[in-house]
């Protein structure tokens, strides 16, 4: 191996701002993957649900899950662009 490869090498192991955006992004794909269950769970509430209020409350979980989801998937991809 060169010495510039060994150079970038070292520079990556030693670059503790990437494992704590690793860790980070690791968090958040786990909390994402949850988010998602709970999405669809409403989902299916919404679908065995009569209509109504139920309906109406139900949606609106449903909205605020697929908001959350979004703005974290917008967040991890912005964490793991970075370098």
């Amino acid at each position: 191996m060169t010495e510039d490869a060994l150079l970038d090498r070292l520079s990556e192991f030693l670059d503790f701002g990437a494992k704590r955006r690793k860790k980070k992004a690791d968090e958040l794909e786990k909390l994402i993957h949850k988010i998602r269950k709970k999405e669809k769970n409403a989902i299916a509430e919404i679908r065995k649900a009569d209509k109504g209020k139920k309906i109406k409350s139900l949606n609106k979980r449903y909205k605020i899950l697929h908001a959350q989801r979004k703005k974290g998937e917008k967040i991890l991809k912005g964490i793991k662009n970075q370098k």
